[in-house]
């Protein structure tokens, strides 16, 4: 073995590592392969997929080979450790569902097991888990609660992890809106508990605005969908900040800023909160008016303002049982929905009907949304024709005066108009509008209206709104479903209810006003001559004074109307459709699907630099389109521990390219890491990495096929043909595979100049900076005695005989102002797919404060998650400063020169 390791040019820390972990073994323990080997191993493994696809996997191969030995890339540890192997499980990251049963809690623990085993992490929701003290229907007894479930997960990981490689990792997450939260957020409170969980906070954007507005926001019970109490979210807040400071969780995930972003769902550990609307719901589609239960599993095509858009072929879908609210508008306008469904509404100030998304439980009384506005659509086919719909119209006006043949009970337009109204419902008694009616044609529809207006519509003149045409009717159902077929007319009207005590029998009356009253005369008209020539003439006489219509509906209130199955369907292209007349938000990603994997790699960024200290773009575009066919081909030679995994991974074929060794490339270009010349480079970076592996992604598309799921996803509505991954790019921690290849973690800035690594089994490694001890030989400041004072403290800021300008490249994690963390998070994330993962390192001296603005900050700047971690706040700790380490400097570096420098 010796040789091969040094022309890899490891470091002893990596050797060290890789033969405690990853290098094969006998069944003494011995360890049977060298690093060479391990490479050769994997890539072999890898490009076995090419067969699969009628191409020679040899070149693959020796591709893959070239490009881990050179370590400019290294993959997640799961694959190197599993790679050609009986085990065969190469993925990092799991996402397992947790539902509310015991079978299904325990069917997620045994799953747990296995994906750990294997040396995958696994990541949680609990937040669909009944809270603390509610009733279990099967024994009448109490409910214990998400926490208590949490510990029964960590203590079987820690069972599974004394006899793995890698350590075992959860992430636990419960929605800020969950009952149990404020036990969930204490819950690490004393160290050693949930000690192989990090947990984070579900926070949503009505949790952000209610803290924003010094409001309350309410805890609901996920079993029933009630609320249970309304809690002030500044204080909720200000618990999360004191927790994170005083040992570093919970962390903070921005689950909506997430699900804006998601291309399929599922992306890390959180659960997508699919908006959705009830199966009675009237949708506008080409072919008339249809109820979503009538359009789940078929493609269609929605009517919004006039124009077609199609829908994915899956059409409506059912995304679960839940809460549901009832949206009721001045105007008479009504929809049940989820509390978390988007409606348009008008923008704050001016009259101008531009509009903003808003969660329907963010709407406040006297809100303006809007409604769709169809004048310019012509017509649909459809049942019936405009002479049956006049008839059916009289009838339900009770018009017998208009009936003329067909008020003869023998006339053959009489046994006619008989089989049409049985085949409509139509009830005389009852009088209302059926289902099979608002499913008729546009030409029925023109006959029924006029129908009805000739027997209870007027005209009349307003001297506020001019011309108003308006309809009395007792049933104010009846009048409600009117409202919705003229206004896929194209023609708004007003529902406007007295019911006065002293006046108990005054029917309800719908109006038409405003421009409205124009599209009413050209598109239905009166059939009463009378009422016709009425109508003519006021227009004449109002023609100049006739308003413009806004088609927009006043809230009135939301109120909670059950828990029930719900649905929601994609629109590419506008993303939008008609719900009862309202402009509703289709869902940003596919429904839910749990046990999603992801398999992720590194690019080594410390590698992309020119002998000029430039950054080396034809080598990293090189080397971004040799890893996405690296990872691509993981998901066809992975093997999955369950195959609820396999299918869901195969279908979306997510994969997650990410960086390490950003800090050594910010060094090696003499840039400091908390600089606005900083966050250029992050950008300039991660844009062309994002860019370059969507190019190599949409070419292994072309060859093999887009992922299943391709239709209806962000990249179908973007105009992408095809493309081979729904996710391609994830920041990761690399907190192993660094110190493979020698660098610094992910996009993390230096720990320190000299640290202990705590690793696994609870082996301490020293690491020096290699790069800043290259840099004080050849500035001719080094001297054992600095190294030694710098190990102490692990910073030279203070260090007054290095010159400045290396003191200001040189930066440490600590030495970096929060503010430069979150901004520098928030550069990678807006070029990354998934997540990034980032932990703000604080000194010990952070304040209270400086955890609150970080959080407020990463909300501010669009992070989809924050962490934060003040030195010391625990004993136990990865990374340590050590002022009592004794080191030879020049080989006690994690990386010695002679060896690693170029």
């Amino acid at each position: 073995m010796i040789g091969d390791e040094s022309d890899l040019k490891l470091s002893d820390n990596a050797i060290t590592l890789l033969r405690r972990r990853y290098l094969l073994k006998n069944e003494k323990g011995e360890v049977i392969e060298t690093p060479v080997e391990m490479f050769r191993r994997v890539a072999k493994a890898v490009a076995a997929a090419d067969a699969l696809y009628g191409d020679n996997p040899a070149s693959s191969e020796e591709e893959f080979y070239r490009l881990m030995t050179s370590l400019y890339f290294l993959p997640n540890s799961p694959t190197l450790m599993n790679a050609g192997t009986e085990i065969g499980q190469l993925s990092a990251c799991f996402v397992l569902p947790v539902f509310d049963s015991l079978t299904s809690i325990f069917d997620t623990l045994k799953h747990m097991a296995l994906i750990q085993q294997s040396g995958g992490g696994t990541g949680f929701s609990f937040s669909r888990l009944r809270p603390r003290g509610d009733i279990v229907g099967s024994t009448k007894g109490v409910a214990s609660g998400p926490v208590s479930f949490m510990r029964i997960f960590d203590v079987a990981t820690e069972v599974i992890k004394q006899g793995g490689r890698r350590r075992g990792a959860n992430i636990g997450v419960l929605s800020v809106s969950h009952p149990d939260i404020i036990e969930f957020i204490r819950a690490k409170e004393h160290e050693g508990v949930l000690r192989n969980f990090n947990i984070s906070v579900g926070v949503t954007d009505a949790f952000m605005d209610a803290l924003y507005h010094g409001e309350s926001y309410p805890l609901v019970n996920p079993r029933t969908g009630e609320v249970t109490v309304e809690l002030d979210a500044e204080v909720i807040f200000d618990l999360i900040v004191h927790m994170a400071h005083k040992n570093g969780e919970p962390g903070m995930l921005f689950i909506d800023e997430i699900n804006r972003k998601n291309p399929t769902p599922g992306v890390g550990v959180i659960e997508a909160t699919n908006p959705c609307i009830t199966s009675d719901t009237w949708i506008m589609t080409a072919e008339g008016a249809r109820q979503v239960r009538e359009l789940v599993g078929k493609r269609f095509a929605v009517v919004v303002n006039g124009k077609k858009w199609e829908t994915t072929r899956r059409g409506f879908f059912r995304t679960g049982i839940k809460q549901v609210l009832r949206l009721v508008t001045l105007e008479g306008f009504e929809l049940r929905l989820t509390p978390d469904h988007p409606v348009k509404r008008v923008g704050r100030g001016g009259h101008r009907v531009e509009g903003e998304w808003i969660r329907a439980q963010d709407l406040r009384p006297g809100d303006k949304l809007i409604v769709n506005d169809h004048t310019s659509l012509g017509g649909w086919d459809g049942r019936f024709t405009e002479k049956e719909g006049y008839i059916a119209g009289l009838l339900l006006g009770d018009g017998r005066k208009y009936m003329g043949p067909y008020s003869s009970e023998n006339s053959r337009e009489c046994v006619s108009m008989k089989l049409i109204s049985k085949e409509l419902g139509l009830d005389l008694k009852n009088k209302i509008i059926t289902e099979e009616m608002e499913r008729s044609s546009s030409e029925f529809y023109r006959g029924l209206i006029r129908g009805i207006f000739d027997v209870s519509g007027s005209v009349q003149e307003d001297h506020l709104k001019g011309v108003v045409i308006k309809l009395s009717h007792e049933n104010l159902e009846l009048l409600k479903a009117m409202q919705r077929m003229l206004l896929r007319m194209g023609i708004f009207s007003r529902i406007s209810g007295f019911g006065l005590k002293d006046r108990p029998l005054k029917p309800n009356e719908l109006v038409i006003s405003g421009r409205s009253v124009l599209h009413f005369y050209n598109k239905i008209g009166f059939g009463d001559k009378e009422k016709m020539n009425r109508l003519y003439q006021a227009i004449r006489c109002y023609r100049g004074r006739i308003p413009p219509e806004r088609f927009v509906a006043t809230v009135k209130e939301l109120v909670p109307d059950g828990v029930e199955d719900v649905y929601d369907l994609q629109v590419p292209g506008i993303n939008s459709f008609d719900a009862n007349g309202f402009h509703l938000h289709n869902c940003g990603e596919q429904p839910l699907l749990p046990y999603e994997s992801c398999n992720l790699g590194s690019i080594n960024l410390a590698r992309m630099v020119t002998d000029d200290g430039e950054i080396a773009w034809d080598l990293l575009a090189e080397t971004v389109r040799t890893s996405v066919h690296f990872l691509d081909n993981v998901i066809d030679v992975n093997r999955y521990p369950l195959p609820q995994i396999e299918e869901i991974t195969r279908a979306n074929r997510k994969i997650g390219l990410g960086v390490m060794g950003f800090s050594e490339l910010l060094l090696r270009l003499h840039v400091p890491y908390g600089s606005e010349e900083g966050i250029e480079v992050a950008e300039r970076v991660m844009s062309f990495i994002a860019n370059e592996a969507r190019k190599r992604s949409q070419e292994i598309a072309e060859a093999r096929g887009p992922f299943k799921n391709f239709e209806g996803s962000i990249w179908d509505e973007r105009g992408y043909s095809a493309i081979r991954n729904a996710t391609l790019t994830t920041i990761a921690p690399t907190g192993s595979i660094s110190i493979i290849a020698g660098t610094t973690s992910g996009i993390e800035p230096l720990f320190g100049l000299a640290f202990v690594r705590n690793v696994m089994d609870g082996r301490r490694l020293i690491e020096v900076n290699h790069v800043f001890e290259e840099v004080s030989r050849s500035h001719g400041f080094y001297s054992s005695d600095l190294m030694k004072r710098i190990a102490k403290s692990g910073t030279i800021r203070d260090i007054m005989e290095i010159p400045s300008d290396i003191r200001d490249i040189f930066q440490t994690a600590m030495d970096i102002a929060p503010e430069w963390h979150v901004r520098m998070q928030a550069a990678f994330q807006r070029y990354v797919d998934n997540g990034v993962s980032k932990t703000v390192n604080l000194p010990h001296d952070a304040t209270l404060e400086d955890v609150r603005e970080v959080f407020l900050l990463a909300h501010r700047l669009g992070c989809k998650g924050i962490t934060v971690y003040r030195y010391r706040s625990r004993h136990e700790q990865v990374l340590t400063l050590d002022a009592h380490i004794e080191l030879d400097t020049e080989y006690a570096s994690g990386c010695p020169v002679r060896r690693c420098l170029h």
